[in-house]
């Protein structure tokens, strides 16, 4: 008896129902994870925001205390480095200007060290006898972007400073400014203020307390202060599986903290539950692993033998048949299939029988037999050689009808195609008939490489664009006419131009003989016009390829034939 593929389903659609009650308790802990995270964002952003209202305090009285330096004229004039100064009137104006920067050390207990820095490079510091030692810290990596102008903020990291106290690290907030003092010189003064790098542990001492870890960034991305100092040097990236990181952007200077909060202390009162949540997702997981798999595998075998089946007939192996013997619908479908793909590969031998028969039909109706009346004029003309007594023109102009009318009666790939050369041995065997029926009215000249002879082009490609080039252009012509038959290859292109300086063509009369196909006329070969070789074109080579003809009134006409360049064999 078989089973339907409905009772399938329903079991599958049952066994579901099943594992969704068993995940019902992950989503339960998913949701309240969530819930403890956002909770715990929110109040953590709020402890952020006050350090953030700190640090900008902080910020403002450095700027204000820069801002008084600045405006300071009296610090300003003896900061100007001036010419013929002795070294007693130098010495004199550091003294005081080093005292009037330790009235400002002396009113904010944050800053160590103010220093001011001429055009000259002379440093101008609230202590005295480090000019060896500031020479040398003008040189420090983190100062040249501040001095070159190519930093985009004005506070520098976390660094070191020498002072009688020993060394200090301290965090420099630097500006540039121009001195209105000096009147000759027009290049910027550089005002350095170290503050403690005690006063940002102060801010962050105790903030940190709730936080794993607290990274102050500068507007340059650059690390300024990081409360887990000894990481500082390596990446200050977390891994967000051990971590909940937060960012809080509204500072001045463009400065961001980034804190990052300990999974497993926020979690620590909530395990319990989570332990007894995580168990059931776990129980959930083993019970598909061990049940599901092998009823899908079973249930979903023959599909995968059809879709198997179907690939294999979608690149053409039309002799691909499936064995299913599942006792439900999809038996019946695994029959239905194969006698599809049996009758679509009869169908298809019969349709491509009759696709060769059409093909060859089609190229036989375009490359026909020489109209007769081109014979019989060739023939008439033949008669009267001979009555002339001219027998070796008669000879010549036999062996050349003889050689077009060989050319006409190839069979196989030799009626479809043949080499460049053999194309231009038929139109020479044209012309020279045509010269003798008409006499001095033209010539024909050859600009064809000898590397492109072997080159595998259509048959009677050249000589119907000759015979247009004769009718249509140089016969009505009074001078003599010329011929240029001329050969180029172009990438991957080869493009066969046939080019006279007859009456020409207008845009109508262009199109027309493009597009129709003409009757035989006056004696002319057949019409294997400009349509027909641009069908040929089209019917071996595709769209890509094909036939474009410009021409002028009484200036002449040009006609281009462009297809691909194969050489030494035969095109598929």
């Amino acid at each position: 008896m078989r089973i339907k593929i409905r009772a399938k389903i329903i079991g599958s659609t049952m066994l579901v129902v099943m594992v969704s009650l068993l995940f019902s308790s992950y989503i339960t802990y998913t949701y309240m994870s969530r819930i403890l995270q956002e909770q715990a964002v929110k109040d953590n952003m709020t402890k952020l925001a006050q350090t953030s209202s700190s640090l900008t305090r902080m910020q403002d009285r450095l700027v204000k205390t820069a801002e008084t330096i600045i405006a300071d004229p009296e610090i300003n004039a003896r900061i100007v480095s001036k010419p013929g100064a002795t070294l007693e009137m130098s010495y004199f104006n550091k003294v005081a200007v080093l005292k009037q920067l330790q009235r400002f050390v002396a009113l904010d207990s944050s800053l160590l060290n103010i220093m001011i820095v001429n055009p000259d490079k002379v440093v101008f510091s609230n202590y005295s006898g480090y000019e060896s030692y500031y020479e040398e810290y003008l040189k420090e990596d983190w100062l040249q972007p501040f001095l070159s102008g190519t930093n985009e903020t004005r506070f520098s990291a976390i660094h070191p400073l020498v002072n009688f106290n020993g060394v200090r690290d301290v965090i420099s907030y630097v500006t540039p400014y121009r001195n209105w003092e000096d009147k000759s010189s027009g290049s910027s003064y550089f005002l350095i203020i170290e503050m403690k790098k005690d006063e940002i542990d102060k801010v962050f001492s105790e903030s940190s307390k709730d936080f794993q870890r607290i990274i102050l960034r500068g507007g340059d991305g650059r690390i300024i202060f990081d409360t887990n100092r000894e990481e500082a040097s390596e990446s200050a990236n977390v891994s967000s599986d051990d971590v909940i990181s937060i960012r809080y952007d509204a500072m001045r200077e463009g400065w961001s903290q980034e804190a990052y909060i300990s999974k497993q202390k926020l979690y620590e009162s909530f395990r319990p539950i989570l332990l007894f949540y995580l168990l059931i997702v776990i129980g959930g997981l083993m019970f598909i692993l061990l049940i599901v798999p092998t009823f899908i595998f079973n249930f979903t075998k023959p599909i995968t033998q059809l879709a198997r089946a179907m690939r294999k007939v979608s690149v053409g192996e039309l002799n691909t048949n499936v064995l299913i013997r599942s006792g439900d619908e999809m038996e019946v479908l695994g029959e239905g299939f194969n006698r599809m793909v049996n009758e679509l590969d009869a169908w298809m031998k019969s349709s491509m029988r009759e696709q060769e028969i059409k093909r060859n039909m089609q190229i036989n109706l375009l490359l026909s037999e020489i109209n007769p009346h081109f014979i019989y004029n060739t023939l008439n003309t033949v008669i009267y050689l001979s009555h002339a007594g001219r027998n070796k023109d008669t000879i010549t102009i036999t062996k050349a009808l003889i050689a077009i009318l060989q050319d006409t009666i190839k069979t196989g790939e030799d009626a479809f195609f043949s080499t460049l050369d053999e194309e231009m041995n038929l139109v020479v065997q044209y012309i020279h008939i045509q010269q003798y029926r008409y006499p001095d009215r033209f010539r024909v000249e050859w600009a064809i490489p000898d590397r492109l002879r072997s080159c595998v082009v259509l048959r009677l490609m050249i000589q119907p664009l000759v015979e247009n080039a004769l009718v249509h252009g140089i016969f009505n012509l009074e001078e003599e006419g010329v011929i240029r038959i001329s050969a180029l290859a172009q990438e991957n292109t080869l493009c066969v131009t046939v080019t006279d300086n007859g009456i020409g063509l207008d845009a109508d009369s262009s199109h027309y003989h493009v597009s129709q196909r003409h009757s035989a006329n006056s004696g002319q070969t057949k019409g294997i016009g400009l349509a027909n070789i641009r069908e040929r074109i089209a019917f071996h080579y595709g769209d890509k390829y094909g036939l474009d003809l410009t021409s002028q009134p009484s200036s002449g006409t040009s006609v281009t034939i462009r297809i691909p360049l194969r050489t030494g064999e035969q095109p598929d």
